[in-house]
């Protein structure tokens, strides 16, 4: 268990890793909890330690509320965590699109907009995206990553802003493996056509029980995915958990290695 971002460095840098991803769920890295000295210590402390740093923005931050105001407080509080990135000399920040849900009272429970999402939505969801880009434009670059199914209309937004706008991708595989056949197939479309612009690739394994297992305990075609990534030229963060789980995937890709021709 890491007690702050100094023994995550230390960490990846007794394990060779050369990239980190931090995850601002985290309350640890809310920006109001790191003060000015506090964001140049660490960013010095990871840039002797020659670790690169990405930054993935939290889950719950609303883009397409219908509601003007949610949507600016939300906007808001995505411009201070890229302020952060920032400072803390981070070279890409990561978001999800997020989900659109609403709650149905006759059916008593959430119920998700997979295909048909109303057009405002799309308006609110280019606007956000837009704005997110303008914000960070020549700080940072600003990737958007796959989670689950994404509706061919976000896909189209989204393919418009990688091309014109500036936009990167996230590609995590593991999500788009477990996929129905046709929605995995429409995924790997997508991002086939659009993959100059995947920048990083989040890798780890599934399982019966969920994502984010070691690799080699389920059932993705982790050697297929690691010659696209090694193609590519992307960077690879190894989204596993706990500690010992990821260990235990660096000794997997070590084993590995050898026959792809690739750096663990």
């Amino acid at each position: 268990m890491f007690r702050d971002l100094k023994s995550i460095a230390d960490f990846a840098s007794e394990h060779d890793f050369d990239f980190v991803q931090l995850s601002l769920d985290f309350s640890l890295l809310f920006p109001e909890n790191l003060t000015e000295s506090r964001r140049g210590e660490i960013r010095k402390y990871y840039y002797d330690k020659n670790i690169g740093l990405c930054f993935h923005g939290p889950s719950d931050i609303p883009l397409v509320n219908r509601h003007k105001a949610i949507r600016e407080a939300g906007l808001n509080r995505l411009f201070e965590m890229i302020d952060l990135a920032v400072e803390l000399g981070g070279e890409f920040f990561i978001f999800h699109p997020g989900r659109l849900a609403f709650y149905s009272s006759g059916k008593n429970k959430v119920l998700f907009m997979e295909d048909r999402i109303p057009p405002k939505r799309l308006i609110f969801f280019r606007d956000s995206l837009y704005k997110i880009l303008e914000y960070a434009a020549g700080r940072i670059s600003v990737c958007i990553e796959n989670t689950h199914y994404m509706p061919l209309s976000f896909l189209d937004v989204i393919n418009e802003m990688v091309r014109d706008r500036g936009l990167y991708l996230v590609w995590d595989v593991g999500y788009t493996d477990v996929l129905p056949a046709d929605k995995r197939a429409r995924m790997l479309k997508f991002f086939n056509d659009n993959i100059r612009y995947v920048k990083i690739v989040h890798l780890h394994d599934i399982t019966d029980s969920g994502g984010h297992k070691a690799l080699g305990t389920g059932s993705l075609n982790i050697s297929a995915y690691l010659d696209i990534i090694n193609t590519i030229k992307a960077d690879v963060v190894l989204e596993i958990f706990p500690e010992k789980s990821l260990l235990e995937s660096i000794g997997y890709l070590n084993s590995l290695a050898a026959n792809l021709k690739i750096m663990p």
